[in-house]
């Protein structure tokens, strides 16, 4: 331990002495490795490889076309805001004498907080506004320190954009950036006043600022940019776009008042990250049409990722990257995935045959679910249960092609079923309606009946009365006949949903035909009296008397046709054959990938330095007297004089309260150096030096700070752990 003196230094590289000459076989196979302990055949391995890569480039596209058209709609308006500015301040000026001033068409747009993602927004902004011939400037606060720099970035890129539109005899007299240059808004007027002399098109351009980062921008540098651009509004016709990550009320915490009444405030709001993720999950995962889906943890993983944290799109992206590549690196039984296919947008089982390996077979054979299966399917159909363990020739042709049916027929109803809910959360209160992100993750954490938010809505669809019920059961039959991707066949009990529902509807349309059916004794009344739980059950009752039993009746067959579909097309994924190959779990790898918690490893590493290390001398436990049990968590919490010094001073300051006493904590750190019999005894002037490098690194940690109210104390700063 002695070559590593601190643990905050840098880390030691150590190169190979030869370079090797060939290529590992890990490089040449593009990162993939035969799997199954080294028995996986080379083209298997390279199917997965081919897999991926078929995979992955659509899906990609496919974000990249719905954050595009979600951001389109803001975009938009904030270009239709800078085509329209300065117009009607035109025409209401028209007969009046000139104001000294005039007002600076500003557009503020809330991007939101994920500022990883406003680079690209703010570049399709400026690409719009480009495609309609406006002049942009896009400026970030870190090029703009100061109101010079901020003056070069406008007329670099305004210049730029100009001459980029004329022949290469125009464009040698252009701005060259020369420092001689005066960067002012007298330049930019003088340019402008000679373009719209050349060509009249130009004086209906506009001149747009893009600030991407309002928060960064210098308060000072702003507020006197906006006085200046103030003085050329009658001869300049220049837009400002505030970009902001946090609120509106930074606005006015930033600049003057005398500022901001010279602006023409209007508000945009580009924060759509919302809408963009819950299109896309309801287009990669409730459609069904993507080879790959999450689970209950692994989907959590990824929507707190993104809710909790930034509500950054590029990290959803990069984040459903990372788990497709670890499905189809690590995962032999993802070459499963070229029995599906996508035929005009439905998922569909493509049954040719696939060239399997015995041990494929064999790992299908021990997934839970392919047991529950087989063994659901000796009872009820009898099938050769011998047969299908012994033979791989039958259990590939025949029984993997029937679990790849119920696999893609439970993911076109539960498509059907989630599209049913929302259709129900049409007649429900406003604190009822989840968005589809929320529903999704219902669907995939709990089965039906143990799901509150399930038992809510059928709560709603049971207080409905008829002219409720008429149109939500319309919606509910038009989506069952649409779907022409559901095979009830294929899901248990289902046979009988399509005519249980349009039964059901046409009961409601003639209520009497319940009478006709039932034979009712003489002695029962046509109409009995209505009853608390009647009320209760449906509160309509309390206002409209005229509804008769056969109508009652008919809405309880209505209702019970729905909580039917709605509990066969929304059960768990847990109940379907091969869920644990096509239902992405590992949560855990994501969280360790993209969720890093920095001070669990410092903490960890300074708590059990020789796990880091690799030093035995630390790790050796004390002598336990015979008799005695050894406690596992004494060796967290002792203190070996071997361990390293920030080790040290880290385990004892942890015995300490809010407020650490110098003197006493290098007390305690002199005593532990001073045990260790297999070295000479340091001296006093060495152990205060190793003692003050100690704090001094744990300062820079963030474990300790100093403090004011006593100079011989620290305050300690974190707890746990």
């Amino acid at each position: 331990m002695d070559s590593f003196d601190s643990l905050t230094e840098s880390t030691f590289i150590l190169k190979p002495s030869k370079r090797p000459n060939a290529k590992s076989s890990i490089t040449e196979n593009g990162g993939y490795a035969p799997l199954l302990q080294g028995k996986e055949p080379i083209e298997c391995m390279e199917l997965r490889r081919q897999l991926f890569e078929d995979t992955w480039p659509p899906l990609e596209k496919q974000l990249v076309e719905i954050e595009a058209q979600v951001n389109h709609i803001g975009v938009s308006e904030v270009c239709e805001f800078v085509q329209s500015s300065y117009k009607q301040a035109a025409d209401c000026e028209k007969g009046r004498p000139a104001q000294p001033f005039a007002e600076i068409a500003a557009a503020v747009a809330f991007a939101g907080v994920n500022t990883g993602d406003h680079g690209k927004l703010f570049y399709t902004l400026q690409g719009q506004l480009k495609e309609q011939s406006h002049h942009v400037a896009l400026l970030e606060s870190q090029y703009c320190g100061s109101l010079t720099s901020l003056h070069k970035g406008i007329l670099e890129q305004m210049f730029a954009s100009f001459y980029s539109e004329h022949d290469d005899a125009t464009k040698q007299n252009s701005f060259n950036g020369s420092k001689s240059v005066p960067y002012d808004l007298n330049l930019l007027r003088l340019w402008w006043e000679d373009a719209v002399a050349r060509d009249t098109a130009n004086a209906s351009r506009k001149m747009v600022v893009i600030l991407q980062d309002f928060e960064g921008f210098q308060p000072i540098v702003v507020d006197d940019f906006i006085r200046i651009v103030a003085g050329y509004c009658n001869v300049i016709p220049l837009v400002l776009v505030l970009g902001l990550a946090t609120s509106y009320e930074c606005i006015h915490q930033s600049l003057t008042k005398a500022s901001i009444s010279m602006l023409n405030i209007e508000r945009f709001n580009l924060q759509r990250s919302k809408q963009c993720i819950d299109t896309a999950i309801h287009d990669l995962f409730v459609r069904g049409n993507n080879l790959l889906s999450f689970g209950a943890e692994a989907y959590k993983s990824l929507l707190d990722q993104f809710l909790l944290y930034n509500f950054s799109i590029a990290g959803f992206i990069k984040k459903l990257k990372y788990a497709a590549m670890d499905f189809f690196y690590a995962q032999p039984l993802s070459i499963l995935t070229q029995m599906l296919s996508t035929e005009d947008g439905v998922l569909t089982v493509n049954e040719r045959s696939i060239k399997l390996n015995p041990d494929h077979i064999e790992l299908i054979r021990m997934q839970k679910s392919v047991q529950r299966f087989l063994e659901q399917k000796a009872d009820k159909t009898g099938l050769d249960l011998r047969k299908a363990l012994c033979s791989d020739e039958y259990f590939q042709n025949i029984v993997l092609l029937e679990m790849m049916r119920q696999l893609v027929a439970y993911r076109h109803g539960y498509n059907l079923g989630i599209a049913a809910v929302l259709e129900i959360q049409k007649y429900a209160p406003e604190s009822l309606q989840k968005p589809i992100r929320t529903l999704h993750y219902y669907g995939l954490g709990q089965q039906f009946q143990d799901c509150t938010h399930w038992k809510t809505l059928l709560a709603v669809v049971r207080r409905m009365k008829t002219s409720e019920m008429e149109p939500l059961l319309k919606a509910i039959c038009g989506l069952v006949d649409s779907s022409a991707g559901v095979n009830w066949k294929q899901l248990e009990d289902g046979e009988n949903i399509p005519d249980m529902l349009h039964s059901a509807a046409q009961l409601l349309d003639n209520p009497d035909n319940i009478a006709k059916v039932t034979t009712p004794t003489s002695a029962e009344p046509s109409k009995r009296v209505r009853t608390r739980t009647d009320m209760e059950e449906r509160p309509f009752l309390l206002f409209d008397s005229n509804t008769s039993d056969a109508q009652l009746q008919a809405l309880e067959r209505c209702c019970e046709a729905i909580e039917t579909m709605l509990k066969l097309c929304l059960r768990s994924y847990h109940d379907v054959p091969l869920n644990e190959v096509f239902y992405y779990r590992h949560s855990f790898l994501l969280d360790a990938t993209f969720s890093a918690q920095p001070r669990a490893a410092v903490q960890t590493a300074l708590g059990r330095s020789h796990y880091y290390i690799n030093c035995n001398c630390c790790s050796e436990a004390p002598q336990v007297p015979s008799g005695d049990v050894h406690d596992s968590d004494d060796e967290d919490h002792r203190v070996l004089p071997t361990m390293h010094d920030t080790s040290i001073a880290y385990r004892l300051h942890q015995e300490c309260g809010r407020l650490i006493n110098l003197y006493d904590w290098h007390s305690a750190f002199s005593s532990v150096i001073e045990r260790d019999s297999s070295r000479v005894p340091p001296s006093q002037a060495e152990i205060q030096a190793r003692f003050m490098r100690s704090v001094e690194e744990m300062r820079f940690l963030g474990f300790i700070k100093s403090t004011q109210r006593k100079t011989d104390h620290v305050v300690r700063l974190t707890w746990g752990m």
